[in-house]
């Protein structure tokens, strides 16, 4: 991830990449040489620096706390990726020390810049299918590429596929219906021998006001990548990210059905992500999806592994920005 947000940025013309820290310094210097800017093994050499005034961290999930908050409390704005945390507690540790510091934090959820993702959630505000019903929608992929790797060390990544990629759906679940308020769920390991990491989850969240939500996150999905449904009292939207395929459908109750097809656009959502963080910062407003945004994707999954371990709802409300 660390390689793609390096290249959003050298092709932004409104940033300036300044240094890259990495605690392989090589690997730090190679990057810095062919981004032609500085490097440093320690990361607190980047935050002390008065050129510097935003940080992107791209580390493993255990790694995200520290820097992140220590970034925070030097007056940096923060890009983190996702998922926010490990867990609950340290999300929200994050969260406020981005409040008491008067600084932005975002999470990556590069999911809302998608083509069909953004243009459906218009249509969805501008009330083309009615008052909201229901969500459902899966997240998914092989899982091959987590073996022999960090993502399935419990202590470095803190849970499996739906800390992992279901942390995207569970932030567009928020993003169309609103705030969730408790969740039922359950997840196993079906497939991979990654105990006591989950393979496959599910999980049917309410939100404040009733609405429903249906979510399922693999990493035993042979046909990537997502795909949703949004339900109203006069239509319905479907996002189709079915790999190659890039779709939405706009439909309405009495049949009529209309296409938009985005499958021959090429991928920009990393660039459109970082814009819409720097343009936030620059007009003083919280850049989206916001810290809070992200810190409540890690309760939500947690919410997940707590019921599939006791068998009961659990029960999801969360402080709000102004009881933090």
């Amino acid at each position: 991830m660390g390689a793609r947000r390096i290249k959003s940025i050298k092709e932004n013309s409104t940033s300036e990449l300044v240094c890259i820290s990495d605690v392989v310094e090589d690997k730090a210097k190679i990057l810095a040489n062919e981004a032609k800017c500085g490097y440093c093994a320690d990361y607190r050499d980047i935050i002390t620096r008065r050129d510097v005034d935003c940080v992107i961290v791209s580390l493993p999930n255990k790694f995200h706390y520290e820097p992140t908050v220590s970034a925070l409390k030097s007056g940096k704005h923060v890009f983190c990726e996702k998922p926010l945390a490990r867990t609950p507690e340290e999300a929200l540790g994050m969260v406020r020390a981005a409040q008491k510091n008067g600084v932005y934090l975002k999470v990556g959820s590069n999911l809302r810049y998608f083509p069909n993702v953004s243009r459906a959630k218009e249509l969805v505000d501008q009330g083309a299918i009615g008052d909201l019903l229901f969500l459902r929608g899966w997240i998914g992929h092989s899982g091959a590429g987590k073996v022999g790797t960090w993502f399935l060390d419990p202590e470095v990544s803190g849970g499996g596929t739906f800390l992992d990629n279901g942390c995207h759906i569970l932030d567009l679940t928020r993003w169309f219906l609103g705030e969730v308020s408790e969740c039922m769920g359950l997840v196993t390991t079906g497939y991979w021998p990654i105990a006591p990491l989950e393979d496959i989850g599910l999980g049917i969240f309410k939100t404040s006001n009733g609405k429903l939500a249906f979510i399922q996150s693999s990493w035993v999905e042979w046909s990537d990548y997502m795909y949703m449904e949004v339900y109203g009292k006069e239509g319905f939207v479907r996002v189709d990210n079915r790999s190659p395929v890039c779709q939405l459908v706009l439909g309405t109750k009495k049949g009529r059905r209309e296409i938009f097809d985005y499958s021959l656009l090429p991928p920009q959502s990393y660039k459109l992500e970082l814009e819409d963080f720097l343009q936030a910062i620059r007009k003083g407003k919280q850049p989206l999806a916001s810290g809070y945004d992200g810190m409540r994707a890690v309760q939500m999954t947690f919410g997940v592994y707590q019921s599939s371990k006791l068998g009961t709802r659990v029960d999801l409300r969360g402080p709000t920005d102004e009881n933090l």
